[in-house]
């Protein structure tokens, strides 16, 4: 009865019913990705506190297997169907039809890719001391992953943000339910937490099936390749930056792992996961305006856009003062003395973090026009960064070397994005904070 009353009140946005604006459309979305955000506090707190770092940092590893697999493999459909959806150039049947060719084909290469890596030695190298079984656990998710991103993108497209969110925000809390009942009550440790994230995704891809099956969503695939022509090339131009762009944010753990051990992923995954507690509101941001660029006119966007990205600057940097002050005892409370350490390296990610919030407003908006492909040099050119920084800054400072270098990536990204923006646009009215500072 719960679920089918959540059903019904998800159908009232698709009837049009109150249709939202874009400001109260980023409102809903920050509110909800807040309301998450205590949330996923709370499940890794648990975890946190049961497991410990050097469980937390496990977990983290094992779940990043899937995770890479996923980014490497999704061929872009998720960004294809942002904007297919957003510009209406293809409707939802041939959307969710080929998000479930894409999520069998990927799958399907997945298993291949860990039947190679297991008897060669492959998969524990890439994430050493993780137990192979936890690995392939958490491979069990990588299919539900999969789909639950693509389908989301198209009812992000089609601009059902209030829908997007009440699922996004089911999933987060259906998480940390199943964290206590698997880690807690039941005292399942590791494979708990695990389970937890899998049984999680079952569900959300559950509720998204039925919402898209409302708009005609098809999800029994023919082996006609004809319609997956379009959505493929636009997906793979800025599939590559994806690629990059997760290595960019996830590279430094592997090397955190190789130097450091499971225990130093721990405390670094809990700078990190304060400090991008800063990307809600332009997340909340890039969330909307990439279906809205890709369903209105770029000359209408411009003045518009240029408003949203100096009030995320601004937004940002103020949240960053705040953490700066209570990130300390935040540790202590919710992650225990354990993880006091956390709190430094998070300070060092900060600037970057502020400037890759910023950055978030113009990438999206690129991705809206057509033009993804800029996205993926930008986070080439960051990855090259990424990679020199962390081969150079880890081995010596540990820790904090490694949110230097990511902070350093982030503000490399943000200042890629203002060039391509400006060479798109021919507008300066995105770079006005420059004389704002300086006034």
């Amino acid at each position: 009865m719960a679920f089918n009353g959540l059903l019904e009140l998800l159908s009232l946005e698709r009837r049009g019913v109150g249709e939202a604006t874009f400001r109260t459309k980023v409102g809903s979305t920050f509110f909800v990705q807040v309301v998450q955000l205590f949330s996923n506090v709370a499940t890794t707190a648990v975890i946190a506190r049961w497991l410990g770092p050097e469980g937390k940092g496990t977990l983290a590893l094992a779940l990043l297997v899937p995770g890479m697999l996923s980014m490497m493999l999704s061929a872009g459909i998720g960004v294809a169907n942002v904007y297919f959806a957003g510009s209406r150039k293809l409707n939802v049947p041939t959307l969710t039809e080929a998000s479930v060719k894409v999520a069998l084909f990927s799958t399907l290469a997945s298993i291949f890719i860990v039947t190679i890596l297991i008897p060669t030695g492959g998969l524990t190298e890439l994430v050493p001391g993780v137990r192979l079984w936890l690995i392939l656990i958490a491979m069990i998710g990588l299919p539900t992953g999969l789909l639950n991103g693509s389908l989301s993108a198209i009812l992000q497209g089609l601009q059902r943000i209030v829908t997007v969110n009440m699922i996004y925000l089911s999933q987060s809390l259906l998480i940390l339910t199943l964290t206590i009942l698997f880690v807690v009550v039941f005292g399942m440790g590791l494979p708990g937490a695990l389970l937890s994230y899998l049984g999680s995704g079952g569900l959300t891809l559950v509720l998204l099936i039925r919402v898209l099956r409302r708009e005609g969503g098809i999800f029994r695939p023919r082996w006609d390749l004809s319609g997956m022509r379009p959505i493929l090339s636009f997906g793979l131009k800025g599939h590559i930056g994806n690629i990059l762009q997760f290595f960019n944010y996830r590279l430094d753990t592997f090397f955190l792992n190789y130097f450091l051990g499971a225990g130093g992923v721990g405390i670094y995954s809990v700078s990190v996961g304060l400090a991008e507690l800063l990307w809600n509101f332009p997340n909340a941001v890039g969330f909307v305006i990439f279906p809205k660029a890709a369903a209105t006119k770029p000359e209408a966007m411009k003045v518009f856009a240029s408003r949203v990205f100096l009030i995320t600057l601004c937004v940002t940097t103020f949240g960053a003062i705040g953490l700066v002050v209570v990130g300390k005892p935040l540790i202590r409370l919710v992650y225990s003395l354990a993880f006091i350490d956390a709190y430094t390296p998070m300070l060092v990610l900060l600037p970057g973090v502020i400037l890759l919030g910023g950055a978030k407003v113009l990438t999206n908006e690129l991705a809206g026009w057509g033009y993804p492909h800029y996205n993926s040099i930008n986070a080439g050119g960051a990855f090259i960064v990424t990679v020199i920084l962390n081969f150079t800054l880890i081995p010596r400072y540990g820790i904090l070397g490694a949110a230097l270098a990511s902070s350093i990536s982030y503000a490399a990204i943000f200042f890629m994005a203002v060039g391509f923006y400006l060479m798109v646009t021919r507008s300066v009215r995105a770079l006005s904070f420059i004389s704002w500072l300086r006034s």
